[in-house]
């Protein structure tokens, strides 16, 4: 299950790309936010996943409208482990696997 939080108590790296605006994403399940960090000005929201890991939904501005992307702890380098929290943050926020663009199993060098 996945849970909102106000903020990440984590440093999180990006994980996969959703072909779907965060408020499409979020819708009901979040209140998006709006922040800056050293990347740039985003919004989106923070959950907590009932294993403690702490992910985040963010649209960065500057990225491609419309899309959105999940960050992940970055203390979760195993890229199957990856794979299957993408997998699950996916079906809790009800987003159709054909939604996502892009997601670290296809550069799991990164």
């Amino acid at each position: 299950m996945i849970k909102p939080i106000e903020c990440l108590s984590v440093e999180v790296i990006p994980q996969a790309i959703i072909s779907l605006p965060v408020d499409q994403i979020l819708s009901g399940r979040a209140k998006i936010t709006q922040g800056v960090d050293d990347l740039d000005h985003f919004e989106g929201a923070s959950f907590r996943l009932d294993n403690g890991i702490e992910v985040a939904v963010r649209h960065y501005r500057g990225h491609p409208k419309d899309t959105a992307t999940i960050y992940i702890d970055s203390r979760q380098r195993d890229v199957e482990r990856i794979t299957h929290l993408v997998r699950r943050i996916l079906r809790d926020l009800h987003v159709p696997l054909t939604a996502l663009s892009w997601e670290r199993q296809q550069n799991p060098e990164m």
